[in-house]
């Protein structure tokens, strides 16, 4: 399992980057939200409910876009105090990261060097991680396990994992869709059947209604504007807020639709004849760029598709730090451009892997 250099592998490079990227995390971590802020109290307030108000937004936050098995997962942590369960969940997501990392890089093609440890610790998607505290880092290994069975062609065992992951963020239906256009019926049976599943469980143990109120709480979403949205129809939701009075939304809402359906058929087309390997990480962008929320952190399900470093050099605009896409005077212009950085980073990774 050789590895072929990079400009990165440089030792004065590769030790540079790692230095950059142990100042970034401890940047992210001084600076990380606290409990009462940071994404898992949005969680930790939803599991605490067994009625509709799981999915009514906690004071000062947003609404929790996770469908009820999460809360039922989780729901464990409510037994302690909210500080408690914080460091116990990010304890846990750390665990999970670590051994992730550790696994992909000892699976992938091509041995990862010091410079792949660097980029990985200095790009943008770790700081997002580590200031919010949320669920990426924890539900990365259904999709390695995934990733691994259908690299061995043992596309059931892998539609496990994937089901599992599809039941819970749903915008990863665009490897079921490529599952089917691959015609791989059987690896798609069990992805909708494990998908199925998870939502009933779901249904079991809070009810329909709570589900329903779920569905809601999905498409009352009203935050698509937020500079870590690397999405299609982030990006158009920031240039019309910031445009002049009189844009229309619903032309907005159309035109994301299209384009983000557009990506979608085409990465499906460029991918249907290539391996998982080559075809993993264009299909997790599309789904990204396509999605109504592509958050930033989510861009660590793409590694399957290459090292970290490989990817530096391809999309530098990753690695851009969050607090340049808030700062300076709003504009149309710079929300198109720095405020809108991480679609373009993704836009731009997205079209030099189906070009290839």
């Amino acid at each position: 399992m050789a590895s072929r250099a990079t400009p990165l592998d440089s030792p004065v490079v590769a030790w540079a980057l790692l230095a950059v990227g142990i100042v970034a995390c401890a940047s992210a971590w001084r600076d990380r939200q606290p409990d009462t802020t940071a994404d898992f109290t949005i969680l930790y307030a939803s599991a605490r409910h067994t009625s509709v108000k799981m999915f009514d937004p906690p004071p000062g936050h947003r609404g929790n876009m996770n469908p009820p098995l999460v809360q039922l997962m989780l729901r464990p942590l409510t037994a302690l105090p909210l500080p408690v369960a914080a460091t116990i969940f990010r304890v846990l997501s750390f665990a999970s990261l670590i051994a992730c990392v550790y696994w992909l890089a000892r699976s992938s093609e091509e041995r990862w060097t010091l410079a792949d440890y660097g980029a990985l610790l200095a790009w943008a998607p770790m700081a997002s991680v580590i200031s919010l505290n949320q669920l990426t880092w924890v539900l990365w290994p259904l999709l390695l396990w995934t990733w691994w069975w259908w690299r061995q062609d043992r596309w059931s065992a892998g539609s496990v994992g994937y089901g599992l992951a599809l039941g819970l963020k749903p915008f990863l239906a665009v490897f079921l869709l490529w599952l089917l256009i691959t015609r791989r019926w059987r690896a798609a049976i069990v992805s909708i059947g494990v998908a199925a599943l998870s939502l009933a469980i779901g249904v079991a143990a809070y009810g329909i209604d709570v589900s329903r109120a779920w569905i809601q709480a999905v498409r009352d979403v009203t935050w698509t504007y937020a500079p870590m949205n690397a999405s299609l129809p982030g990006i158009v939701s920031r240039v019309i807020t910031s445009a002049p009075a009189g844009s229309s939304g619903p032309l907005a809402a159309s035109l994301a639709l299209v384009g983000g359906a557009t990506i979608v058929i085409i990465t499906l087309l460029r991918t249907r004849r290539q391996p998982i390997d080559r075809s993993w990480l264009p299909l997790m962008a599309s789904a990204l760029l396509a999605s109504p929320l592509g958050w930033l952190y989510y861009l660590w399900w793409m590694l399957p598709g290459g090292r970290p470093s490989r990817l530096l050099l391809e999309s530098p605009l990753l690695w851009i730090p969050m607090i340049v896409t808030v700062t300076s005077e709003p504009s149309a212009w710079r929300t198109a451009t720095l405020g809108s950085v991480y679609f373009w980073g993704l836009f731009m990774l997205w079209v030099r892997r189906v070009a290839s």
